[in-house]
C-alpha cells in the first residue's frame, strides 16, 4: 500500500473511531445528530458539499427533518465537540440546518415510488446532483440522507454510507 493512502486510511479511522466515543459521552444534546452530520461531512472525513438528514416514521405517517450540513456555513472556530456551545448557537443560525429542520410531511413510502420524492426534498434543498442512501433504525423508522455527490466521488466517500447509520444513535428532536 502506498505510504500516503495508508496514512489516510489511518487518519480516517481514527477520526472514525472518535465517534462512539463523542456520541456515548454527549448523548444528552439534543442536538447530537448535528455534530455527527457536521462531522461526517468534513473537509477531514467524507468531504461532502451538502447533505440533509431526515427521519421517516410510517407508523405515523410522517418525516421530520433532523440535521443539515452546508459546507459554506460550516463551522470555522474549532472542533464542534470542544465548544458544544458555540457549535449549537452556529447552527441555529445556519439558514440551510434551519431549511431542513423545518421539514415535516407525510412518511415516504418505500415501495419504488421513493426516488421522485427523494428529488423533490433534493430540489428543495438546492442539492446538485444528489446522492441517496436509506437505511433502517430502530422502531421501524428510516433514516435518510440526501447528500450532494461530488464528481470525484473516491472510495472512501463511497464507504462513507457505511458510517452515516451512526446518526441513528442520536436522539430526535
Amino acid at each position: 500500500m502506498e505510504p500516503r493512502k495508508q496514512s489516510n486510511e489511518r487518519t480516517l479511522l481514527h477520526r472514525l473511531g472518535g465517534f462512539s466515543v463523542n456520541i456515548a459521552s454527549n448523548h444528552h444534546l439534543e442536538n447530537l445528530s448535528e455534530f455527527v452530520l457536521h462531522d461526517l461531512c468534513s473537509g477531514d472525513l467524507f468531504n461532502i458539499p451538502t447533505a440533509a438528514y431526515l427521519v421517516n416514521n410510517p407508523d405515523f405517517s410522517c418525516m421530520k427533518g433532523v440535521a443539515g450540513y452546508k459546507h459554506g456555513e460550516s463551522f470555522k472556530k474549532g472542533s464542534n465537540w470542544d465548544f458544544q456551545k458555540d457549535f449549537t448557537a452556529h447552527m441555529k443560525q445556519s439558514d440551510f440546518n434551519q431549511k431542513v429542520r423545518l421539514v415535516y410531511d407525510k412518511a415516504v413510502k418505500m415501495d419504488g415510488s421513493e426516488k421522485q420524492k427523494m428529488h423533490q426534498l433534493a430540489d428543495q434543498f438546492e442539492i446538485e446532483n444528489p446522492a441517496f442512501h436509506v437505511w433502517n433504525m430502530k422502531y421501524d423508522n428510516q433514516g435518510l440522507l440526501i447528500f450532494e455527490k461530488p464528481d470525484d466521488m473516491d472510495d472512501a466517500r463511497e464507504n462513507m454510507v457505511h458510517f452515516v447509520p451512526m446518526l441513528s444513535f442520536c436522539s430526535v428532536f
